[in-house]
């Protein structure tokens, strides 16, 4: 559990220097290794790893992007609110009324 004016982390300190110092000695080093290679004293299969070890580093990943057109159609319902039963029976009557007409325009448009 969390104490006030606890010690944690105080040890081991994040992003020393060191780190950074590490990453670059490992970087020249792996600079000079790559340059001292000569690709066509290489046979076939040693060019084939290498180019296997590269290429993850070279191209970027293949991403899969996978659209869900269910949920992009889907929107909020619509709430009505009506003042009494008249204005209810009118807006039904209205609805079947717009139904029907676009029943009958899908019909004569095929």
């Amino acid at each position: 559990m969390f104490q006030v004016g606890n010690q944690y982390g105080k040890k081991s300190k994040r992003g020393k220097s060191i780190d950074k110092e590490m990453k670059d000695k490992i970087r020249g080093l792996t600079d000079g290794l790559i340059e001292s290679i000569d690709v066509q004293e290489l046979t076939t299969n040693q060019r084939i790893a290498l180019l296997k070890a590269v290429i993850p580093y070279v191209l970027p990943k293949d991403t899969s992007i996978e659209e869900d057109t269910e949920t992009d159609t889907i929107s909020a319902p619509a709430i009505i609110v009506f003042g009494d039963t008249e204005e209810y029976k009118a807006y039904k009557e209205l609805s079947v009324s717009e139904t029907t007409l676009n029943r009958s325009q899908s019909l004569t448009n095929r």
